[in-house]
């Protein structure tokens, strides 16, 4: 779930990483708002949960940690993702990853390394976040190709050399 301000502005999300009952049976969760609140629904496929249910989720206003450019010789654009930034990484919430990846970079950086072939790597490391990637990398030299075509195990969002 991604919590925005009336202006889409990004404040926050709720995301789960892994449910199951007291069996090992695997849960659906979805949320629901009521008012003020934030509720937590379970199900699952056989309609039937046994308790206690054993429920992971990630929920904060940060979703990445630091931002930073590297520039021998070429450049390298670097941003930590936090354990929510990587669950977050529905099609629909791309913008707001962007968001907050420029935040954490700062506007200089954003202003002199971030373009159209950066964004791309950098939403392939959104999509592919179940890679074991650690930090998020987009370097200046390869070239800009949509994420669909990088986001495998080979290239990990940056063409094989």
């Amino acid at each position: 779930m991604l919590l925005t301000s009336e202006s889409g502005i990004f404040l926050g999300g709720v995301a789960t990483a892994e449910a199951t009952d007291a069996t090992g049976s695997p849960l659906k969760v979805s949320y629901v708002t009521d008012g003020n609140t934030l509720q937590q629904v379970l199900s699952s496929e056989s309609g039937q949960i046994v308790y206690p249910a054993n429920v992971t989720t990630y929920a904060g206003t940060v979703w990445y940690t630091s931002g930073w450019v590297t520039t021998k010789p070429n450049y390298i654009v670097n941003v930590n993702p936090t354990a929510l930034g990587r669950q977050q990484n529905a099609f629909n919430v791309h913008k707001y990853h962007v968001q907050h990846a420029k935040a954490v970079l700062g506007t200089y950086n954003v202003k002199k390394y971030w373009n159209w072939g950066i964004e791309r790597q950098f939403l392939c490391h959104v999509v592919g976040a179940w890679f074991p990637s650690g930090t998020y990398n987009m370097e200046s030299w390869q070239p800009a190709l949509h994420w669909n075509q990088i986001a495998n195990p080979w290239d990990r969002c940056n063409r094989i050399k």
